[in-house]
């Protein structure tokens, strides 16, 4: 039974044209330049033998091959390969190439094309001779094909609008991740109909690739086109741009497709200052001889973050505060004092365009019971209480951005006491002011 099917391809002498009845395909190529390529069509009154002559010469000159492959029929004798040319004034399919296959080429299924197709459109007809010579009619396939011409996409520059350079900076509110492309073939990225030329093009840095979310504007000459890329994917590094058309040409890669991506501030040092109010939560001990660690209490706190990112900022943090605790009896009174230091891991998260900072935190640190002492009457003092105990500390922050630097935060922590004779959980309730250097 016969075949017939249609396929478009886009080659420029050696690019890959997929069928069932075979595959034309190119390996270890060069560009031929502008020059070249503009006589591959029939113009000017060129005629088929001149086109032949000059695909020859490019062939020689730039070591193209324009294999052509099909699908094995089994045990035959050969194959028979014919491809006719159309006509584009009588719109007749003349023969333009015609092979059999020596034993290698049948047994491989795969022959090299000389001279190579130049662009128009194709018609393929391949036909199998069984182990006796005889053709079998019914195994003769079709294929009609297009090879059109392919452009090599070329970028001479990426610039982010906002900005007016190649540089975008994270810390910007108004970001909108358009960039703009120029250069040379910069085709849509959008394929709007299958004949219509189109450019694929990728952001990478590293493993990270990232893909446009749709085209805002493009000129009709191809030299330029602006893309927008989703803000949420573009995290700090420095991205290159590919630009690649349909039959695999693609753009260069050097410092006029490359870009950046970045924090006009590398790092974070916030310091805050504030109020806490200690809940004793577990291990009555404390409670017992001490009747509140408020209204005299205190904390700050200072963050440094080096490591910063689209899905978060990482650091480190100290925290201290103070609370004076005392109890009033008729027969006593007892007072002191309870500092607490601990080094943190910090976590931060973006949130509102950077407006809130909503931060995960937690360490290790010290607190220490100081000059803990019993005061009776006749001016008696017990001697004072001094220890240093471990402890551990866990919460959660949320900081409000007044403006670019000033901020109020909101806190809650748990912190959790070691001492030979209590183990003490304590809630740090606080609000604060803090700045951003």
């Amino acid at each position: 039974m016969r075949s017939k099917k249609r396929k478009v391809f886009i080659a420029a002498l050696f690019f890959i044209f997929v069928f069932d009845g075979g595959n034309v395909f190119a390996e270890d190529v060069q560009l031929p330049n502008d020059s070249e390529t503009e006589n591959f069509d029939n113009t000017d009154g060129q005629t088929d033998s001149d086109t032949v002559n000059i695909q020859d010469e490019i062939s020689k000159a730039n070591k193209i091959k324009q294999p052509f492959t099909w699908t094995s029929a089994g045990d035959v004798l050969k194959y028979e390969i014919i491809i006719k040319k159309k006509n584009e004034a009588t719109g007749n399919y003349l023969p333009y190439f015609t092979h059999e296959t020596n034993d290698e080429e049948t047994e491989k299924c795969i022959i090299y094309i000389e001279p190579l197709l130049p662009v128009g459109d194709y018609i393929s007809e391949i036909r199998v001779y069984n182990v006796l010579g005889m053709l079998e009619y019914d195994m003769t396939t079709y294929d009609e094909f297009t090879v059109r011409q392919a452009y090599k996409p070329e970028i001479k520059s990426l610039s982010y609008p906002l900005y007016m350079g190649s540089t975008m900076y994270l810390d910007d509110f108004d970001n909108n991740g358009i960039i703009e492309v120029t250069g040379q073939n910069l085709f849509l990225y959008e394929r709007v109909d299958e004949d219509d030329y189109h450019t694929d093009y990728t952001l990478s840095s590293g493993a990270r690739a990232l893909k446009p979310e749709k085209t805002i504007s493009h000129d009709d000459k191809n030299r330029k086109i602006e893309l927008q890329f989703d803000m949420k994917k573009l995290d700090v590094g420095v991205y290159t741009m590919l630009a690649q058309d349909d039959s695999g040409l693609h753009s260069d890669e050097n410092s006029s497709a490359t870009f950046t991506v970045k924090f006009k501030k590398w790092m974070d040092l916030d310091v805050e200052a504030g109020y806490t109010f200690p809940i004793v939560i577990h291990d009555r001990t404390l409670p017992e001889y001490v009747t509140r660690l408020s209204p005299i209490s205190a904390q700050a706190r200072v963050s440094f973050l080096p490591f910063k990112h689209i899905w978060g900022y990482l650091g480190v943090g100290a925290r201290l505060s103070y609370s004076r605790m005392k109890k009033e009896e008729a027969q006593y009174t007892i007072d002191g004092n309870m500092f607490m230091s601990h080094l943190l891991f910090l976590y931060q998260m973006p949130l509102n365009k950077r407006r809130i900072m909503l931060e995960f935190h937690g360490g290790v640190g010290l607190t220490y019971f100081s000059d803990i002492k019993f005061h009776f009457p006749h001016n008696i003092v017990s001697a004072p209480l001094n220890t240093f105990d471990l402890s551990f500390l866990v919460g959660a922050s949320m900081q409000f951005y007044m403006n670019k630097r000033l901020y109020a935060e909101v806190s809650a922590d748990y912190s959790l006491t070691l001492n030979k004779d209590m183990v003490m959980g304590v809630a740090h309730p606080s609000v604060g002011i803090g700045w951003q250097f």
